[in-house]
């Protein structure tokens, strides 16, 4: 059976670079993109998963649409591949960890090495974190 892979998408320039690898390395696998928000101020913890779809079609994207998601999906278009897409609220390493145990994902890539400075050092750790409390595999790209 093909993998399930899921993808964390937050910054556009470490998330396309996993991205990338997921969709070389995972050919026949199934992807996910998670985009994982912060919370409202008002935001009480319940409904964590905001949005869940699959996109399959070239019309299914507006032509101005310039969001993380859509992004994700015209990339995997681009290589005729299908995406799943999902958005949840929360902690990020949390988020990811709860949204693997809860969806049967085999494997997660995430990014966080192509950055400098104190953003590098920041994206590092959130993938770090990713990896250190995973209950599935992870690649760091």
């Amino acid at each position: 059976m093909a993998p399930h892979v899921l993808v964390p998408y937050d910054d556009p320039e470490l998330a396309a670079a996993a991205l990338e690898h997921a969709l070389t390395e995972f050919s026949t696998g199934e992807i996910t993109v998670l985009h994982v928000f912060e919370p409202a101020d008002n935001y009480d913890g319940t409904n964590t998963a905001v949005v869940s779809e699959a996109e399959t079609e070239d019309e299914s994207l507006d032509e101005g649409d310039d969001s993380i998601l859509s992004r994700a999906r015209k990339r995997a278009i681009s290589q005729d591949r299908t995406l799943l897409t999902a958005r949840t609220a929360g902690d990020r390493p949390n988020a990811v960890h709860e949204y693997a145990a809860e969806h049967d994902i085999d494997h997660i890539v995430v990014g966080g090495r192509e950055q400098d400075g104190e953003s590098q050092f920041l994206e590092q750790q959130l993938a770090d974190d990713v990896a250190s409390g995973s209950p599935v595999p992870v690649t760091i790209v």
